[in-house]
């Protein structure tokens, strides 16, 4: 690997590591502070709104200025200074706001990596590069989920009061992507000679259209039902090292997965591979619903590596697929600002659900969207590698999942 190729690495590592201790202790950390799962799912989806300002906006100043480093710097200081904020604030507003800044902060972190994959990646081969560099990611996150285990345990259990230690250390890592900044590689777009001016609106094709509006399906089901997974193992008995770690199978199959599936959609084409992520999302989050034990949803947590070890990386290199050197930071926006919105309206509305219905009707709700989600890829999204070879599995594709439409 060379040394922009190690840097990447650790830049993705970074801003991965820190959802270790956010995404299982964030939600837990609310309930302690007295929200109800209603206003939880509010604080969880309250990025939305500060994200359709900000997230094109700052895919449209990054591309302009060619240039993602100051970006990146400001950005991991505003998102350590909202999580540090943590133990001095009382009230859903306040957790509100700070959730927004920090979470906007690490949508645009992550989109960047994204870009400089890009960037870097040979035509044809961004899924294997953006996997090959983003499973360092994953192995950050089981070293940070396991480190919180075994610090919160002397603690003596989750309360409120036990967690501010670990929201007063966590936040430290973005600063260490703050220090990374300075050497992140950032290469410069290659000039072409006659090449039109910068777009003011980057076009978006309808066939990438109708994937971003099969990745909004996607997210409102799996994170906004799985962002009570902590609270659901809690309510199921789940302590200690368990709960900390409910996460962890999932990372661990997502990395032994995301290894493979980036090369693969390269290969095969990321319809194909895409399709196994889809189709499996609503069976697992049926056997949430009817988990007797923390066992239970471990069991489900391992099959994450099938849902994000692919959408994670082919999803990206879906998008980069049909951009340029000029337009990639704004559909890399695009998807990020998708994101955001499905994540906005999945926590609040499966909070809803939760409080009025209970936790397993509210996985019963996220399955049926999952269901809806497979349904429009299946049948209206295209191939968007062009680079994919016509074999046997492409082919297969092609026969049992027909597209209407053209790209």
């Amino acid at each position: 690997m060379t040394r922009d190729g190690r840097l990447l690495s650790l830049y993705l590592a970074l801003t991965t590591s820190v959802n270790g201790f956010l995404q299982p202790f964030v939600p837990i950390y609310l309930l302690e502070s007295g929200l109800s799962k209603s206003q939880i799912g509010l604080v969880a989806g309250s990025g939305a709104a500060m994200a359709l300002v900000l997230q094109p906006l700052l895919g449209r100043l990054s591309d302009r200025m060619d240039s993602r480093r100051p970006f990146v710097a400001v950005m991991s200081v505003l998102a350590a200074l909202s999580y540090l904020s943590f133990p001095f604030l009382r009230g859903a507003p306040a957790f509100l706001f700070a959730v927004a800044l920090g979470a906007n902060a690490g949508m645009y972190m992550q989109g960047v990596g994204g870009v400089l994959v890009g960037r870097l990646a040979k035509k044809g081969q961004g899924g294997a590069t953006y996997a090959a560099y983003r499973v360092w990611g994953s192995i950050a996150y089981v070293l940070v989920a396991l480190a919180v285990g075994v610090i919160l345990k002397p603690q003596g259990g989750h309360g409120r009061a036990a967690l501010n230690l670990m929201f007063e250390i966590g936040p430290l890592i973005f600063l260490g992507i703050t220090a990374l900044a300075y050497w992140l590689p950032d290469p410069k777009r290659i000039e072409v000679q006659d090449e039109e001016p910068l777009p003011k609106k980057a076009l978006i094709h309808p066939n990438l259209k109708r994937f971003l509006a099969v990745d909004f399906l996607y997210i409102v089901s799996l994170y906004g039902a799985t962002n009570f997974i902590s609270i659901f193992m809690q309510h199921l008995g789940g302590r200690g090292l368990m709960l900390s770690c409910v996460f962890l199978p999932g990372v661990v199959s997502e990395v032994l997965v995301m290894k493979f599936s980036g090369a693969l959609s390269d290969r095969y084409g990321r319809r194909p591979v895409l399709a196994v992520s889809y189709l499996l999302l609503p069976f697992r989050l049926l056997i949430y619903s009817i988990a007797l034990n923390p066992w239970w949803v471990l069991g489900a947590q391992s099959l994450h590596g099938l849902n994000f070890g692919i959408v994670g990386a082919v999803a990206i290199a879906f998008v980069n697929d049909q951009a340029d050197s000029r337009t990639r930071g704004r559909l890399q926006a695009q998807l990020s600002l998708v994101t955001a919105c499905a994540g906005a309206v999945g926590p609040a509305l499966m909070g809803f659900v939760a409080d009025r219905f209970g936790l397993p009707i509210m996985f019963q709700v996220a399955a049926v969207l999952a269901f809806l989600a497979t349904v429009v890829f299946m049948l209206f999204v295209n191939e968007s590698n062009e680079h994919a070879k016509g074999t046997g599995v492409k082919l297969l594709d092609r026969a049992l999942f027909p597209v209407r439409g053209s790209a």
